[in-house]
């Protein structure tokens, strides 16, 4: 039974029959006594977990890293007796060896599937592109995701590349652009056109097989030239004498043949008396070998004619610039077929 003390000189109290505070003081009082030992606990599992957050995260980036990707070597095979065992690199698609990527067929995929982003010109301004955005996946998302943690912060816009820009054209290999088109680009809107995306890569709305892959990747690089740079560099590899050395002059076709496959040159014969890889139509030099061309780099081709190396003789100042970027792109043609994208075409 609760009691009332009614001193004149106190404020009212409220009592229960063991003299202990009764009412919203005495709930009050149990509720702290409760929160204490939760709250202790809390702390102790806090600095428990603080102290194995470095690990964890460093697990999970880890895992992150730990991203599928294609094979840009794929496996090796042995050829040529008396070679010192060379290896050979496989096609570019497992199983086609005679495949051979074309544009013409990559336009139609291009406008299917990539214009809505990267426009029907390959400017970056389909459609889509102004309200592209990059996805919330990464190694922090997945980390707190684990307890259940949803993190969502600021939308990053992420735009399209313009395949017009030649610097960025130029900085990448065949390899690279089909690994992105396929596995997708991380953390970014750019999506993944195989069967399983790259690690924060986003699956896109269609799968390609690798022949539509490879078709549409050199679609997308025929923006970076013009029908006029490929006339000029054939002009230049298949008629321009040039000095070699020890007072003789050749044409690139002389050496590397007409068709790029080093045969049927004037001097093929000789080149292929001195190097392996001519007279195996492989490796450097031979620009119908497209798995070894697809994993170089324009500016590479372009150092190696501007600077030389062994047999190959420097053409820095004999060539200017635009000239040395032309064959560039003319050389790149043995590889795929060429035809001029939508806004060159006559």
């Amino acid at each position: 039974m609760a009691t009332t003390d009614l001193s004149p000189s106190q404020p009212v109290r409220v009592h229960d029959a063991r003299g202990a505070p009764a009412g919203p003081g005495r709930s009050c009082l149990r509720s702290v006594e409760s929160f204490l030992p939760l709250t202790m606990g809390t702390v102790r599992s806090l600095t428990i977990a603080l102290r194995v957050l470095p690990a964890i995260v460093a697990v999970a980036m880890l895992a992150a890293g730990c991203q599928p990707t294609v094979r840009v070597r794929g496996e090796a095979a042995t050829v040529g007796a008396g070679l010192g065992q060379q290896r050979v690199l496989r096609p570019l698609v497992e199983g086609a060896p005679a495949f051979k990527p074309s544009a013409a067929r990559g336009q139609a995929t291009f406008e299917r599937v990539c214009a809505v982003c990267h426009g029907d010109q390959g400017y970056g301004d389909g459609p889509a592109a102004a309200g592209l955005t990059s996805p919330h996946k990464n190694p922090l998302t997945d980390f707190f995701a684990l307890w259940g943690i949803r993190i969502r912060g600021e939308k990053i816009p992420s735009r399209p590349a313009n395949f017009h820009n030649q610097i960025a054209m130029r900085l990448n290999a065949p390899w690279v652009l089909f690994e992105t088109i396929k596995l997708g680009r991380p953390h970014t809107a750019m999506p993944a056109f195989g069967r399983k995306p790259a690690y924060g890569a986003i699956k896109g709305p269609a799968t390609l097989t690798d022949e539509q892959i490879w078709d549409v990747l050199f679609y997308a690089w025929t923006f970076s030239t013009t029908p006029q740079t490929i006339a000029r560099g054939r002009e230049i590899y298949q008629s321009r004498a040039l000095e070699i050395g020890g007072g003789r002059t050749a044409t690139c076709a002389d050496c590397h043949g007409p068709a790029g496959d080093g045969r049927g040159g004037r001097l093929s014969e000789e080149m292929g008396a001195r190097v392996w890889g001519w007279r195996e139509g492989v490796g450097a030099g031979i620009f119908t070998d497209a798995t070894f061309l697809a994993a170089r780099k324009p500016t590479e081709l372009f150092q190696r004619i501007a600077d030389g190396r062994g047999l190959m003789p420097a053409y820095r100042g004999t060539l200017d610039e635009d000239e040395i970027w032309a064959l560039v792109d003319y050389v790149r043609t043995f590889m795929y077929e060429y035809a001029p994208p939508r806004g060159q075409q006559p």
